[in-house]
């Protein structure tokens, strides 16, 4: 029976440690999904700018699949404006979730010592 303290006290330790290593390779997705995201941002901010100074009459044309359909300069615009705010959105969603895994994490690594110092 002495045994069964030692058994627990390992299984709360391996639930911790697993916990603590999800997190931490979440809180690593978000990041990665964050930066895709501004770059992606960066990308139809450089697209405008480029766009602005066209003419009106210039075609334009969007690549969909295979095909590349034609679009007015208007209308590219505001679907890279469109573009950007989704971005954004997805971006601050990022960033809250991975406060959140940041507060689990240090939860976690706390019950991790507490355990151990009871120990």
């Amino acid at each position: 029976m002495s045994g069964a303290p030692d058994d627990e006290l390992t299984k709360a330790f391996q639930e911790l440690q697993k916990k603590m290593v999800d997190s931490r390779s979440r809180m690593q997705v978000a990041d990665m999904q964050a930066g895709h995201r501004k770059k992606e941002i960066k990308r139809a901010e450089l697209t405008v700018r480029e766009i602005t100074s066209m003419g009106d009459d210039t075609k334009m044309y969007r690549g969909v699949g295979r095909m590349f359909m034609q679009q007015s300069k208007g209308e590219t615009i505001e679907r890279m404006e469109r573009e950007t705010r989704e971005n954004n959105e997805a971006i601050n969603k990022c960033t809250k979730e991975k406060e959140y895994l940041e507060r689990n994490y240090k939860e976690s690594e706390e019950s991790l010592r507490e355990l151990l110092r009871n120990r």
